[in-house]
């Protein structure tokens, strides 16, 4: 599995890239969302990005994406 590492500052977009890299990876690859690990440096970030993962999800799972 390739390593990715986004470093930029604050505002930037980094949970957005970091939310569409990982859609994109387990999309194409569903087996392997247990083995991705996305790493930041707040609670508060890893709570947003987890909720934009289950957004997108959800979304998708209705068609709407």
């Amino acid at each position: 599995m390739p390593l990715f590492l986004y470093e930029s500052s604050a505002g930037s977009g980094k949970t957005y890239t970091l939310v569409q890299a990982y859609l994109n990876y387990i999309l194409k690859r569903p087996e392997k969302f247990r083995h991705v690990l996305a790493v930041t440096f707040t609670n508060k970030a890893a709570g947003e990005m987890k909720e934009r993962i289950i957004r997108a999800l959800k979304a998708l799972s209705r068609n709407e994406g």
